[in-house]
């Protein structure tokens, strides 16, 4: 099986922490489109705010399912019932909500295709990992829970549900890693360092 992007792939974290520190970058030097009224930047920046709790509190969700077990167990309870690459689901929320919460919708269709052209590739090679380890048990998983969109009508939970703390612990800080990005916009704004680099 040929699978593409491999650097990409092997390096996937380190890549997407620059893409994020480069879209910070370009929210920073590049303003919303003018035609765009200040009104719709702020309900923008609002929806952007929900969605980035929503991708945190998601991407917990997942960890508190795989936190020290990837690839050594496969999971399908909880967010995995319903979807197949979950985590990734969230990752594209939190890419769009942290163009819209900077009030550039630019940059969340700019973030949305980069997701769209690098993470497909991420999958395959993750899925190819997966069927060579689980085999048909995988093979009828994907079967049954869609790659993207999720089945919420596949939901199930188990009551109770064993995960490794201190791999879940060191995680939790890297699950918000879209809020630490805002809150360093923020700082940025507040400080008003956007306006002195924009009017360099």
């Amino acid at each position: 099986m040929k699978i593409g992007f491999i650097p990409f792939y092997r390096h996937r974290i380190a890549w997407s922490r620059a893409a994020v520190l480069g879209a910070l970058t370009y929210a920073v030097l590049v303003p919303a489109p003018a035609a765009i009224p200040g009104t719709v930047l702020k309900l923008f920046e609002w929806v952007g705010f929900g969605l980035l709790i929503v991708t945190a509190l998601g991407r917990l969700w997942c960890l508190s399912y795989i936190a020290g077990i990837k690839n050594e167990v496969m999971v399908t309870e909880g967010p995995y019932s319903v979807v197949r690459n979950p985590l990734y689901v969230f990752n594209f929320i939190g890419a769009v909500a942290f163009g819209l919460v900077v009030a550039n919708p630019v940059l969340a269709l700019l973030l949305a295709v980069g997701f769209s052209v690098f993470y497909p590739s991420v999958i395959r090679n993750e899925e190819a990992v997966l069927a060579r380890v689980f085999g048909k048990t995988y093979a009828r998983y994907c079967d049954s829970t869609p790659r993207w969109l999720p089945r919420w009508s596949n939901f199930h939970e188990p009551e109770s549900w064993n995960i490794n703390p201190r791999v879940f612990r060191g995680g939790m800080l890297d699950a918000m890693w879209f809020l630490w990005a805002y809150m360093i916009w923020k700082l940025i704004e507040e400080f008003g360092v956007l306006q002195w680099i924009r009017s360099l």
